[in-house]
C-alpha cells in the first residue's frame, strides 16, 4: 500500500481527520460496503476530490476507519480499567461483572443490535477485519487489568466470548443485553473460581 500525502497544514490535517471520522461512522452504521469516496465526502462535508487526494484507495481509508473504531472501543475499556485500578481489590471483585460489561459493551447511546450487525459486517472487508484483529490486543489488555485487579482467574478472550454470546442471544430472544451479560459472567466466574478452589484442595 503506497503512502498518501502527509497533511502539513492544520486545515489539511483537520480535513483528513474529518474524512477518517466520517468513514469510521459509516463503517459502524452501514458496514464496509457503504464506505465510498462520494459518501465519505458527503458525511464529512468535503469535496469528493479531497478523499482521493488524502487516500490512495478505499481500502486504505477502510483500514484507518477500522483502526479508529477499535481504538474507540479499547479506550472505553481502558477507562474502566483505570477505574478498577483505583478500587480496592475486594471492591473490584464485588463489582467485577459490572466493570467487565462496561468494558466490553458499547454505552447506552448505541443500539446493541446495530453494534453487533456492524461487527459481523466487517467480514466483508479484509482490511477492516485486520484492523479489528490488531486492535483487539488493546481491548484484551484492558480487560486483563480488570481481571487481575479483582483476582479473577479468567482470560480476556473468554470474557469477550461470554459477553458477545450473551449479547447475541439477548438480541435474538428479546432480553436485556447488559443484564444477560452480567448474569452469564457471574455464573461463569463463580464456576471458574469453584473449579480453581477444588483443584487446589
Amino acid at each position: 500500500m503506497s503512502e498518501s500525502p502527509t497533511p502539513r497544514s492544520l486545515k489539511a490535517q483537520i480535513t483528513r481527520t474529518s474524512l477518517v471520522l466520517a468513514a469510521a461512522a459509516l463503517l459502524r452504521d452501514e458496514g464496509p460496503k457503504a464506505v465510498t469516496y462520494r459518501k465519505v465526502a458527503k458525511w464529512a462535508g468535503a469535496a469528493s476530490s479531497s478523499v482521493g487526494y488524502y487516500f490512495d484507495s478505499v481500502t486504505e481509508l477502510l483500514h484507518e476507519a477500522g483502526m479508529h473504531n477499535i481504538q474507540l472501543w479499547a479506550q472505553r475499556a481502558e477507562k474502566v480499567a483505570d477505574l478498577s485500578d483505583k478500587l480496592e481489590p475486594e471492591e473490584c471483585r464485588a463489582r467485577i461483572t459490572e466493570l467487565l460489561t462496561r468494558a466490553c459493551l458499547p454505552d447506552d447511546s448505541v443500539v446493541p443490535a446495530a453494534h453487533y450487525a456492524q461487527l459481523i459486517g466487517a467480514a466483508d472487508s479484509e482490511v477492516v477485519t485486520e484492523a479489528y484483529r490488531k486492535g483487539r490486543v488493546l481491548l484484551d489488555a484492558a480487560i486483563a487489568r480488570i481481571l487481575n485487579r479483582a483476582g479473577v482467574p479468567m482470560t480476556p478472550r473468554i470474557v469477550v466470548a461470554l459477553v458477545d454470546g450473551a449479547a447475541v442471544a439477548s438480541i435474538s430472544e428479546g432480553y436485556h443485553v447488559r443484564e444477560m451479560a452480567d448474569k452469564l459472567l457471574g455464573e461463569a466466574i463463580g464456576a471458574t473460581e469453584a473449579y480453581a478452589k477444588a483443584t487446589r484442595e
